[in-house]
């Protein structure tokens, strides 16, 4: 069973065929959920565990292989970023992720009463 609905399908955006972009956004937005008091604290751990394990000197493709070496790497990071995106509160998430598409179009989200403007 698919469910496109998860913070990954909007991440993804219109062009699945540029991973940097998305992976710039899942940046972004991990930042933006570390900050937030609203994610519990043991969920924060998960990408500081990723990001240790640079630093560990046994890897599971040895570094000494140039390229493969460091791909390792970047995919326990990227894990574990995902890891912390499924399992933060999706209300909070989904908030980031339309504050996000919002300034990425240039609108501002605020809350109250919406009122019609005609421009002159």
């Amino acid at each position: 069973m698919s469910d496109d609905s998860g913070p990954g399908q909007l991440l993804r955006g219109p062009t699945p065929l540029n991973p940097i972009r998305g992976l710039l956004r899942q940046v972004q937005l991990v930042w933006f959920l570390l900050r937030d008091r609203r994610v519990p604290i043991w969920l924060k751990v998960i990408p500081f565990l990723s990001l240790a394990y640079l630093a560990i000197p046994a890897d599971v493709v040895p570094d000494v292989l140039v390229g493969l070496g460091q791909l390792d790497d970047v995919a326990v990071i990227a894990l574990g970023c995902r890891l912390f995106l499924e399992f933060s509160p999706p209300a909070v998430v989904q908030e980031y992720l339309d504050d996000m598409i919002a300034s990425a179009a240039g609108w501002k989200v605020v809350e109250g009463e919406a009122e019609s403007v005609d421009d002159v």
